[in-house]
C-alpha cells in the first residue's frame, strides 16, 4: 500500500509508526497544515511525550546504558527516576519520566560529611525542570512575586517576573519512559558549586563519584564524595522528591503575636492593599484522625527518630525532648502528636533510613567539640507546609571550652547593638567591643579586613545578634538572617548552644571551687564529669528548643520575664515551666540567695507561650479568632529576633526574672564568689596553671553578660506586639520607670569602671599562665604572653560599656523619651546619662590629694588612666556630629564639649598639686588636659568654617551667587 504524503513526512520527522499513523489522520492524500508540521516536529525532536529515540539525534538508549546497573529500592520498580550507576566510575544517570516537566521538584542539599557541622542542610531548591532543543535546563520557579487577581495582572507579573535557571545540562538520549535521559555526575558532580557555592569552587571534581544511590517512588536519594576547595573529600547528598499539587493542606495566615517562621511573597492581587505581602506560617500538616472526638490521635504523627550516633547516656534525655512537645499539643485535641523512634547501629533498627532523606525527619548527633545545636526545616515554598526537619545537636556545648571566651564575649558583649550604632562602630573601630576583645595581634587586620569589605560593598556583620543591618545584604543570604541558601524560614540563625556552654563552664568551675554549691546535694551519678540530674534536664531543655523550631516556632526573648527569680526557686515551681517559653535564650538557674529552695535548672516542658502558640499554629481553623484574642495575658507576651535591636530591655537573650537586674546582681554575686576561690579551690595538684586563667576568662564572660544586662535598660522603652482592640487597649510603647534606669545605669558604672570590680589579685596575676604545645590542640595560646595582658583585657571591659551606654542608638532613643514623656514627669536624660558617666570616670578630680603619691602608689590607677583616657576619645568623637546620630546629634555634641570645659577647668586645678602626685598621674593629667585643650580648639576651628562654608554657599543669603 502507498504511504501518504503526511505519512511519509511524519516518518522522516523522526516519528515511530505509529505515531506516523496517528498524524496521518487517515487521509492517504491529504497535504498536512502547517500547524501538524510543527506540532510533528516538536514531537520528533523529543518533546513531553515523545514515544521513541530518534537515532539520528541521539544513540541508542542501550548503547548509552552500557557498563550502568539499575538501582531501585522499591519492591514494584516503580521509581520517580530511573537511577543506573557504574559502579567502576562512580558515575549516575537518570531516565526522566514522561511527564517530567509536570513535576514539581523539591531539592533537599546537605553536607553528609567531611565537615564538623556535618548533617545540618544545608539548603534546598523548588525546580522544573524545562527543555530547550537537546539541552534541559533547570529552573527555579518565581514564587516570591504570585498575582491571585484578574488575568491581566497574572499575565503582567508573569512577564515581569521570570522564573531563573539554575543550571541547564546536556540531553544523553530519550529513554523507553519517553523522557531524557541525563547524566546525574554532571548535575550534581561537576557543577557542585551551583548547589553547594564555594565550599567545593575550584575543586577537582573530576575526582567525584557516587557512594550512594538510592530511588524510591516519589524521590531519589544521591550522595557523591567531592573534593573541596582545600582538597578535604566531603560528602555531599541530594535528596530529590516530587511535591503532589495538592495535599489537602490549609495556609494558615501568619499573625505579629504569634512568633512562627514564614512563607512570605508580593502578592499583585489587590493593588489598593496597604500591605501587599502575604505570609503563611511554616507548620506540618497535622490533623485529628477523627475530627469528632474530643482527643484523637493524629492522621499521620510527626516522626523523628534518633540518630545512632547519639550517645547512650543522652539518648533517655534527647528522647523527653522531643516527646514534650505531645503535652502542647494536647491542648488541640492531638493525642502523641509525636513519636519517637531509637535507630540503633547494634540491633539494626531503623539503619535502612538516612537522616538526609527528606522523607524522615531525624535527631541527629555530632561529636566534634563546637559549641551549636540549630533546628532547621525544609517547607513547602507554595504553601508554608513543613516537609522535612533535623534537629542538629552537638557535644561541645557540654564540654564548655573555657576558650568559649574569645568567641562569646563580644556577641555578648554587641547585644541589642541597632544599624545605626553598627554603621557608627564601623567608622569608628577604636569604640567597637569586637575589635577591642580581640587578641592584640588580631586587631589591625580585623580593621582592615573591615574597611576593605565595606570598600567592595559586601560587607557582612560581624555578629549574629547585630545582624540588623540587613538591607546590605540579601535576606536569607547569611546565616546571621536566615538559615542561608533556604527558599522558607527567615531569621533561623540560633546560638542557643553556645550560650549554653558559657553557664556550664561556670558550673564546672562552681563545682570545684565551693564546698556548699547547689550541686553538692545531687543524687544521680556523674555523667561528663557533672552529676546526671543536672546535664540531663539541660540537654532535654535544648532539646525542646530546636524541636519547637522544626515545629515551626520563632525566637520568643521576652518569655524570661514571667517569673521572678525568687518565684524561680521557690517550692511552688518545682517540676512547672521557670519561664513562659524554651524558645528564650534562658540561662541555667542557679540560686544564689535568690530564693528558698534550688528550683528546676531549666525548661522541663515548654512554657504557657509555647501551648498558646502550638494552640495557633495547629487548632481548627474556627478556632483561630478566640485563640488570637489571649495574647494580653502576661504569659503570652512575643518579641523575637529583630526586637533584641529595639528599645525594650527585655527583648534580650540571655537575661532572666521579671527583673533581670535583680538577676544581673545575683550574677555579680556569684562571680565575685567564684573568683576568691579559684586558687583554692578550683585548682589541683597536678593541674597546669592556665586552669586559672580559663576559670578567671569564664567569669569574665558572666561579669560582662551581667554589664550588658543592664545596659541596655537605658534609655529603653517596653514595646508590644498590639494591634487596636477596643475590648484590650494595649498600647504598644509603655516608658521605663527612670529610677529603674538609674539603678541599670549605676550598675554599669559600678561593675564596669571600678578597680575592685574585677576582682584581680597579686596571687591570680602571678598564677594566671597559659601552658604551650605546638601543635593543632595548642595553636589558640601559642602567641598568647604566659603573663596576663591585664590591661588590655580590662580595657576591652571599659570599651564595651562604655559602647553599650555612648552610643547613637541609646542616647537618640533616650532624646526622645524626654520629649515623648510629660513636663511634669520624671525622665532620665541624655545631659543625666552623660554626666553620670563623666563624673564615675573622673572621682579623682574632685578630690585634692590628701597624702603624696608615688610611682608604686598612685593617684589615678593604671586602669584608671586607661578609663579616663578612652573617656576622653569619646567625649572627642562625639563632640563631631555623626549622622548616626540624627537629630540628637548636636544636643549630644553640644554636651560633649560642654564636659571637655569642666574637665579642662578641672584638670587645670588638679595639675596645680603636682607636687603630691606621682609621675604617672601627673603626665597622665597633663596629657588629658592638652588633648582636651586641642579637641575644643579643633571644634573651634571646625565651627567657624562651617561657617564660612554656609556663607560662600550660593544658597545662603550672604553668598555672592544669591539668585543666579
Amino acid at each position: 500500500m502507498r504511504a501518504s504524503k503526511s505519512f511519509t513526512l511524519a516518518l522522516a520527522l523522526g516519528l515511530s509508526v505509529p505515531a506516523a499513523l496517528a498524524q496521518s489522520s487517515g487521509q492517504p492524500d491529504a497535504m498536512p497544515t502547517p500547524e501538524q508540521i510543527a506540532a510533528m516536529a516538536a514531537q520528533a525532536r523529543g518533546g513531553a511525550g515523545a514515544s521513541a529515540n530518534n537515532k539520528d539525534e541521539f544513540p541508542p538508549f542501550d548503547k548509552v546504558i552500557e557498563g550502568y546497573e539499575k538501582v531501585s529500592n522499591v519492591s514494584n520498580g516503580r521509581t520517580m527516576w530511573d537511577i543506573y550507576v557504574d559502579k567502576k566510575s562512580g558515575k549516575v544517570l537518570a531516565s526522566l519520566p514522561r511527564n517530567y516537566e509536570n513535576q514539581n521538584l523539591f531539592i533537599g542539599l546537605t553536607f553528609a560529611g567531611g565537615f564538623p557541622t556535618a548533617g545540618i542542610q544545608y539548603g534546598d531548591m523548588y525546580a522544573k525542570w524545562k527543555r530547550y532543543d537537546k539541552r534541559l535546563a533547570l529552573v527555579e520557579p518565581n514564587l516570591s512575586v504570585r498575582a491571585t487577581s484578574d488575568a491581566q495582572v497574572r499575565a503582567s507579573r508573569d512577564q515581569l517576573f521570570t522564573d531563573r535557571v539554575i543550571i541547564d545540562i546536556p540531553i544523553l538520549t530519550m529513554g523507553p519512559n519517553g523522557g531524557p535521559v541525563i547524566d546525574v555526575s554532571n548535575l550534581f558532580v561537576n557543577s557542585a558549586d551551583t548547589f553547594f557555592g564555594n565550599q567545593v569552587r575550584g575543586a577537582r571534581n573530576q575526582l567525584g563519584r557516587n557512594i550512594s544511590a538510592k530511588a524510591f517512588e516519589e524521590n531519589v536519594e544521591l550522595r557523591f564524595e567531592v573534593p573541596a576547595r582545600d582538597g578535604r573529600l566531603l560528602q555531599t547528598h541530594y535528596s530529590v522528591s516530587v511535591l503532589p499539587e495538592n495535599t489537602g493542606y490549609r495556609p494558615r495566615k501568619a499573625d505579629s503575636r504569634v512568633g512562627y517562621f514564614t512563607t512570605t511573597f508580593l502578592d499583585l492581587a489587590d493593588p489598593s492593599a496597604e500591605q501587599p505581602y502575604t505570609r503563611y506560617i511554616n507548620r506540618w500538616k497535622l490533623e485529628k484522625a477523627d475530627p469528632k472526638l474530643a482527643m484523637s490521635p493524629p492522621r499521620e504523627p510527626i516522626v523523628f527518630y534518633l540518630e545512632h550516633t547519639t550517645p547512650v547516656r543522652y539518648r533517655r534525655w534527647v528522647r523527653e525532648g522531643v516527646a514534650a512537645w505531645n503535652k502542647s499539643f494536647e491542648q488541640v485535641g492531638i493525642i502523641n502528636a509525636i513519636e519517637v523512634y531509637q535507630q540503633d547501629a547494634l540491633t539494626g533498627a531503623h539503619m535502612e533510613k538516612d537522616p538526609e532523606n527528606v522523607k524522615y525527619n531525624f535527631i541527629r548527633w555530632n561529636a566534634n567539640g563546637a559549641s551549636f545545636a540549630i533546628g532547621p526545616s525544609r517547607v513547602d515554598p507554595r504553601t508554608g507546609q513543613i516537609l522535612d526537619a533535623d534537629v542538629v545537636m552537638n557535644d561541645g556545648w557540654i564540654r564548655a571550652y573555657a576558650r568559649q571566651f574569645e568567641r562569646i564575649i563580644p556577641e555578648i558583649a554587641m547585644e541589642g547593638f541597632a544599624p545605626e550604632t553598627l554603621a557608627w562602630l564601623d567608622q569608628n573601630p577604636d569604640f567597637d567591643p569586637r575589635i577591642a576583645f580581640a587578641a592584640k595581634g588580631d586587631r589591625e587586620r580585623l580593621i582592615s579586613q573591615r574597611n576593605a569589605e565595606r570598600a567592595s560593598g559586601n560587607q557582612a556583620p560581624m555578629s549574629g545578634h547585630a545582624a540588623a543591618n540587613a538591607s546590605h545584604h540579601m535576606l536569607g543570604s547569611t546565616q546571621y538572617d536566615g538559615l542561608s541558601h533556604r527558599v522558607s524560614q527567615m531569621s533561623g540563625y540560633c546560638n542557643h548552644g553556645a550560650f549554653k556552654s558559657m553557664d556550664i563552664g561556670m558550673v564546672r568551675l562552681g563545682m570545684d571551687a565551693i564546698d556548699a554549691f547547689i550541686l553538692a546535694d545531687s543524687k544521680g551519678q556523674n555523667i561528663d564529669g557533672v552529676p546526671e540530674d543536672f546535664i540531663g534536664p539541660l540537654i532535654r531543655d535544648v532539646v525542646i528548643h530546636e524541636v519547637g523550631h522544626v515545629l515551626g516556632l520563632r525566637h520568643n526573648f521576652v518569655a524570661s520575664s514571667l517569673y521572678s527569680i525568687e518565684e524561680m526557686n521557690s517550692p511552688e515551681m518545682k517540676g512547672r515551666p521557670i519561664t513562659a517559653s524554651v524558645m528564650d535564650y534562658n540561662p541555667i538557674n542557679i540560686n544564689y540567695g535568690d530564693g528558698p529552695v534550688q528550683g528546676d535548672w531549666g525548661m522541663n516542658e515548654p512554657g504557657p507561650y509555647d501551648t498558646w502558640a502550638i494552640r495557633y499554629g495547629y487548632a481548627d481553623d474556627k478556632d483561630v479568632p478566640a485563640i488570637l484574642a489571649e495574647y494580653t495575658k502576661r504569659e503570652n507576651r512575643y518579641l523575637t529576633d529583630e526586637d533584641t535591636f529595639g528599645p525594650d530591655p527585655l527583648a534580650r537573650r540571655y537575661d532572666f526574672g521579671a527583673n533581670p537586674l535583680d538577676w544581673a546582681d545575683s550574677r555579680m554575686r556569684l562571680v565575685q564568689d567564684l573568683r576568691k576561690k579559684i586558687l583554692d579551690r578550683a585548682i589541683k595538684d597536678g593541674d597546669e596553671w592556665e586552669k586559672v586563667r580559663f576559670h578567671y576568662l569564664t567569669l569574665l564572660g558572666q561579669h560582662t553578660l551581667a554589664v550588658g544586662t543592664a545596659a541596655n535598660w537605658v534609655g529603653g522603652s517596653h514595646i508590644t506586639r498590639s494591634v487596636r482592640d477596643e475590648k484590650n487597649d494595649v498600647p504598644p510603647i509603655v516608658d521605663i520607670d527612670p529610677e529603674m534606669q538609674r539603678r541599670a545605669l549605676r550598675f554599669v558604672v559600678d561593675n564596669a569602671f571600678n578597680d575592685d570590680a574585677f576582682g584581680l589579685t597579686n596571687e591570680l596575676l602571678y598564677r594566671m599562665s597559659v601552658s604551650k604545645w605546638w601543635d593543632e590542640g595548642g595553636l589558640s595560646s601559642l602567641f598568647q604572653d604566659p603573663t596576663f595582658d591585664v590591661h588590655d583585657r580590662i580595657a576591652a571591659i571599659h570599651t564595651a560599656a562604655m559602647t553599650m551606654i555612648l552610643n547613637p542608638t541609646s542616647l537618640r532613643r533616650a532624646y526622645d523619651n524626654e520629649f515623648r514623656v510629660p513636663n511634669e514627669k520624671d525622665a532620665l536624660t541624655v545631659a543625666e546619662i552623660m554626666d553620670t558617666i563623666k563624673d564615675s570616670v573622673w572621682t579623682e578630680l574632685d578630690k585634692t590629694p590628701s597624702k603624696s603619691y608615688t610611682n608604686r602608689d598612685p593617684m589615678v590607677s593604671s586602669l584608671r588612666r586607661n578609663l579616663q583616657r578612652q573617656h576622653i576619645d569619646r567625649l572627642v568623637a562625639l563632640a563631631r556630629p555623626s549622622a548616626s546620630f540624627g537629630a540628637s546629634g548636636k544636643p549630644v555634641a553640644n554636651l560633649a564639649v560642654l564636659q571637655m570645659r569642666e574637665l579642662e577647668a578641672k584638670l587645670t586645678k588638679a595639675v596645680e598639686n603636682k607636687n603630691r602626685l606621682d609621675r604617672y598621674t601627673l603626665a597622665h593629667l597633663a596629657d588629658s588636659h592638652q588633648r582636651i585643650k586641642q579637641a575644643l580648639d579643633a571644634q573651634y576651628i571646625y565651627n567657624i568654617d562651617d561657617i564660612r562654608v554656609n556663607i560662600s554657599s550660593p544658597f545662603s543669603p550672604f553668598g555672592q551667587n544669591q539668585g543666579n
